[in-house]
């Protein structure tokens, strides 16, 4: 059974429409799942629960790129229905994966006599009555079950625009794990039964779908007998040695913010930036899925289009961008400590100015977050490969010097310096030199950019002078209307300044004819 071939605008919305669809539901589950953690076992196991996850993830380097590279390589057979090219694509795939899976459970199994010297409130877990070695071990089969099981075979669904069949059992499973998770801290206050847990939902998701990427595409699961070339996995390993590099960027930058905040301040301040780090991830989360959502159709334009059309369309995204993810940044910049205040108390709160920091952050990731998916989808993995270098050293140096001096708030600043000075300053020269062949000036983007943020920065703090005097005091009444405020003025200055933009007409013209057929079979039901 083969899916219906749509447009790349509608396997867009689709996908965006399947992204965000169940991520409201989920974020809010996610947010009980949260305050029952902390009602029944409190701050401590937040800061295991940070610390250990960043740990696993910088174990998961060893992926080295393959899902990014391979993703890249199925573009063009895909859009010439090259079935045999998939077959050979996918075969290679699945045992780079399963690699993967093994290396990650052997290096993480290595790593358990270390703990007690990398983890400086590791006595003190003892006394909680929490055994790291277990506990440690369940998080590492968490990592590894993502990469075992069939779990390669669902890059077909996303490299081929149809993310979005997968999406809507990805959301039930998570629900599932969060409602689970959720009783389990009720009934039981069993940390080793809720980390266990997501193990078992992990195993199903992957084995649901492999089994319905192999239904809808049963062509590209045939036994294959040809395999790549030594020299075309020679090429493919120094594309990945390239993404290497930009996986440990990524990875560096989240996750040494935790490890140097709990070798600098111990557990209980990993565990209130956690929480703090929970409306930073669903905002990025709710975000990202918008990009991954056009990832494959942003592909597929630019293997077929011209130049002059992947430009317009980079400058849209760019435009989107600052909207989305400056509202993002001004809501938690203006609203974070509110929202945490009426959540969970004041007792969790870091004092300002540690929320514009995170929103600041929120905007930087967001820059971030485009400049790499056109990276991506042009293929440039080599031809930058410094700049990730450069990001963990500046992120490493400035977070340690500066937590030294000034805690938490160095840490944050690190990590937006590491984006400022080596993302924004590096990467869209050469996005412009390669992808778009020198002919416009990369002066351009940086002049956008820096009104863009002017503006944003500017809305932020009206918002944030309306919303101190403003219908404060009445708890999630106060945080809900402020909110609101965020919501509307962000969105609102940026459209009445570029309402009249190419930016504008060209997102106008993507989704009014979508939205014209939705209307039409509205009305005709």
């Amino acid at each position: 059974m083969i899916l219906k071939n749509n447009s790349r605008t509608k396997n867009s919305v689709l996908n965006i429409f399947s992204s965000f669809g169940g991520q409201l539901l989920i974020t809010i589950l996610r947010f009980v799942t949260r305050t029952v953690f902390i009602a029944t076992l409190g701050k401590s196991y937040l800061g295991i629960n940070g610390y250990f996850s960043d740990i696993i993830s910088m174990l998961s380097l060893t992926e080295l790129g393959f899902d990014t590279a391979i993703t890249f390589k199925l573009y063009k057979p895909l859009a010439e229905h090259d079935d045999k090219r998939i077959r050979v694509l996918l075969k290679f795939y699945k045992l780079a994966y399963r690699g993967v899976g093994l290396a990650i459970l052997t290096l993480g199994l290595l790593l358990i006599p270390l703990l007690k010297y990398i983890v400086r409130d590791y006595d003190q877990l003892a006394v909680i009555g929490v055994n790291a070695p277990l506990v440690f071990i369940l998080y590492l089969l968490q990592s590894a079950s993502s990469y075992l099981f069939f779990a390669y075979r669902s890059v077909v669904m996303t490299a081929n625009q149809k993310k979005y069949v997968l999406d809507i059992a990805d959301y039930l499973i998570t629900i599932l794990t969060n409602t689970v998770q959720i009783l389990i801290l009720i009934f039981f206050k069993n940390f080793l039964l809720y980390t266990a847990a997501v193990i078992l939902f992990n195993l199903i998701k992957n084995l649901y779908n492999a089994w319905i990427s192999k239904h809808y595409y049963p062509d590209y699961f045939v036994k294959e007998r040809d395999s790549l070339t030594k020299e075309e996995v020679r090429e493919l390993f120094k594309d990945c040695g390239a993404l290497f590099i930009y996986k440990v960027d990524n990875v560096v930058i989240k996750a040494t913010d935790n490890m140097v905040l709990g070798a600098f301040s111990g557990l209980g301040m990993v565990g209130l930036y956690s929480n703090y780090l929970l409306f930073f991830t669903t905002v990025k989360t709710f975000l990202r899925r918008l990009y991954t959502a056009v990832k494959a159709s942003t592909g597929n334009l630019f293997v077929t289009e011209s130049l002059e059309k992947k430009y317009l369309f980079f400058k849209t995204m760019n435009l989107l961008t600052a909207v989305l993810y400056g509202t993002a940044g001004v809501g938690i910049a203006v609203c974070a400590d509110e929202l945490i205040t009426c959540w969970i108390g004041t007792d969790y709160l870091i004092a300002r100015p540690f929320a514009f920091l995170i929103g600041v952050e929120v905007i930087t990731s967001g820059m971030k977050q485009n400049l790499s998916q056109i990276r991506t989808v042009s293929g440039l993995f080599r031809q930058m490969w410094y700049r990730p270098l450069l990001s963990i050293i500046v992120n490493l140096v400035v977070s340690v010097v500066l937590a030294i001096k000034l805690g938490i708030y160095g840490v944050i600043i690190g990590t937006i310096a590491a984006d400022v000075f080596t993302n924004f300053l590096i990467e869209p020269g050469i996005i412009y030199k390669y992808t778009f062949e020198g002919s416009r000036s990369v002066m351009d983007y940086y002049l956008r950019n820096m009104i863009y943020f002017l503006l944003t920065a500017a809305v932020c703090f009206i918002d944030f002078e309306i919303c101190s005097h403003v219908f404060t005091g009445h708890g999630w009444l106060s945080c809900i209307f402020h909110a609101f405020i965020v919501m509307v003025t962000v969105p609102g200055v940026f459209l009445l300044i570029y309402a009249r933009s190419e930016e504008f007409h060209y997102l106008s013209g993507l989704i009014k004819p979508f939205m014209n057929r939705l209307k039409r079979k509205m009305t005709h039901d």
